[in-house]
């Protein structure tokens, strides 16, 4: 201390600072800080604080250590807890001095003779030495750094710290910077690096090693010609026998009769790759203008003999009667007779109306029989008619039908509308209500008649504050009624809810389940609940 009492430090800050503007109003709010004794003549403090500019909040972290004269003593307790109030800060730009305030006192803290986490308590001392976390349980994949209290993990180069902050990931150096290799190369990723190798054109493939092109032989690769195939450099050629002609890589028939290859008095018969010319015109067919055989339309000249209502085709040289669509023959000389498509079987998925020639799938209410003219669908109302339940209700939308059901946040929870979860109702700046690990979350699932026993329907995952799924997480069935036909089991991490007999009956059926977080010391970090609706359609569909 100097003459006046006043209390001397050295300080050396490292980290980040923000440059704040001399005009902005900048507010500091309230806070506490753990001092922790680490050692003779030394402490450690870390906090958490919050202040505004321009009213905008800004949280940041906060910690030192303080080494001071041995011969000074040590603190009462191993770990003290400072209270800071009233903090106002003034700044006068001309005298570039910066004046602050504070109410600050000091007393133990909560566990005032424990030692915090990252800590272990040197009973010599009394003092908290920090634990060396890198030394235990290899807690990174690559690099492990300790630092008071905690550590950090780093990766080698070409990898990156995934959002775990323990593991390594690969990075994609390819999608991150488009011009790592030259102009005629592509870029291929690697386990911590990259490649670049040789761009191949069309009709060539890269080598193994990458630097340079060869010709694909298409005929032998793919076979993509009809006849014949000529490899070529860097393409292919299709080729036909004599009497095709080549259309769209495929050997058309070359119908040579369209070019008057037979005598004036003979019918000509093409073939595949050639023709044949016919003197004598068949059954059939008649001479043409220009002496060659054409085909009688019986159909069109009223010579036909097909009665009742059967319809008229005409064929090279012939016709034949048949029944229209949708009706069958019952033998020659006798009327067609409605086919009875609903006799068949599959016909429709739910009900199906014989109509004449035809016939009509019908679907249940609640559903609609989509373009298939067969299957039925079944109409989400909550979506296409906007239902709106009301305040603390949810649309549930079910197989046939819909349901608003209750679905209220308990008290001091609000309803967040990006998830639908039920989370606690903090104040502005509030960090310790914002991290609350308490949660409500609702789910529905409408499901088909018929389900057999031990199918799994749905897995319930719970997430850290960070959207992280928790890597410590046990569930289990609130409601202990034998009489629901489903159950719980835990898998990798995972609340799977499975049937125990077959789905038989139309129902709608309510279960609870919690889920149960645990840290690394054993404490609960987060508790999720979850309300889980299940209807059950009459319908196999």
């Amino acid at each position: 201390m100097d003459s006046d009492g006043a209390l001397l430090l050295d300080i050396v800050v490292n980290g980040h600072i923000l440059q704040l503007p001399s005009n902005a109003d900048i507010s500091i709010k309230d806070y506490t800080e753990d001092y922790i004794q680490t050692g003779p003549g030394q402490l450690y403090a870390q906090s958490t604080r919050m202040f505004s500019i321009d009213r905008e909040s800004v949280p940041y972290s906060w910690n030192h250590t303080i080494t001071y004269d041995t011969s000074k003593g040590k603190m009462p307790y191993l770990v003290e807890t400072l209270h800071a109030s009233a903090v106002s800060a003034f700044y006068h730009p001309l005298e570039e001095v910066l004046v602050f305030r504070i109410q600050a006192s000091i007393a133990k803290g909560d566990r005032s003779n424990q030692c915090p986490q990252g800590f272990s308590l040197v009973s010599s001392g009394p003092y908290c030495a920090d634990e060396n976390e890198c030394d235990v349980g290899q807690p990174c994949s690559h690099t492990c750094h300790n630092a008071m209290g905690t550590y950090y993990c780093s990766c080698p180069r070409g990898l990156t710290i995934s959002a775990d902050g323990r593991t390594c990931q690969d990075i994609d150096e390819c999608s991150l910077d488009g011009n790592v290799c030259h102009d005629g190369q592509d870029c291929e990723n690697t386990i911590g690096s990259y490649r670049c190798v040789m761009r191949c054109g069309r009709g060539f493939r890269r080598t193994a090693d990458g630097l340079s092109c060869t010709d694909i032989n298409e005929c032998q690769d793919s076979n993509p010609c009809h006849q014949h195939c000529l490899n070529t450099i860097g393409s292919y050629r299709c080729g036909c026998e004599p009497g095709y002609q080549l259309r769209n890589r495929r050997c058309i028939d070359i119908n040579e009769c369209r070019q008057r290859v037979c005598r004036s008095d003979q019918q000509c018969k093409n073939t595949r790759g050639g023709y044949t010319c016919i003197d004598l015109c068949p059954r059939g067919m008649t001479k043409g203008g220009n002496g060659t055989c054409i085909d009688i339309n019986e159909c069109r000249d009223g010579t036909h003999q097909c009665r009742y209502n059967q319809i008229c085709e005409n064929t090279r040289g012939s016709y034949h009667c048949t029944c229209p669509r949708g009706y069958r023959s019952q033998g020659v000389g006798r009327p067609c007779v409605d086919i009875n498509e609903c006799e068949v079987r599959d016909t429709c998925q739910h009900e199906c109306m014989n109509t004449p020639g035809s016939h009509r799938c019908l679907c249940p209410s609640g559903y609609r029989l989509m373009t298939n003219g067969k299957t039925c669908q079944d109409i989400d109302e909550c979506l296409e008619q906007n239902i709106q339940c009301g305040a603390n209700r949810m649309c549930f939308n079910m197989r046939g039908s819909y349901q608003c059901i209750d679905t209220p946040c308990p008290p001091n929870y609000l309803r967040d509308a990006a998830t639908g979860f039920c989370l606690k109702n903090c104040p502005p700046n509030d960090l310790e209500c914002a991290l609350s690990p308490y949660a409500l979350e609702y789910k529905l699932l409408s499901l088909p008649f018929g389900i057999a026993a031990n199918q799994d329907l749905i897995r319930l995952v719970a997430y850290t504050q960070d959207g992280v799924m928790h890597p410590r997480t046990t569930f289990l069935a609130v409601d202990e009624d034998v009489t629901l036909p489903f159950a719980l089991r835990d898998e990798n991490m995972k609340g799977v809810l499975f049937t125990t007999r077959p789905l038989r009956e139309p129902h709608t059926y309510r279960m609870k389940v919690r889920a149960l977080s645990y840290s690394e010391d054993g404490g609960i970090d987060y508790q999720t609940t979850f309300i889980v609706y299940i209807a059950v359609s009459a319908y196999p569909y």
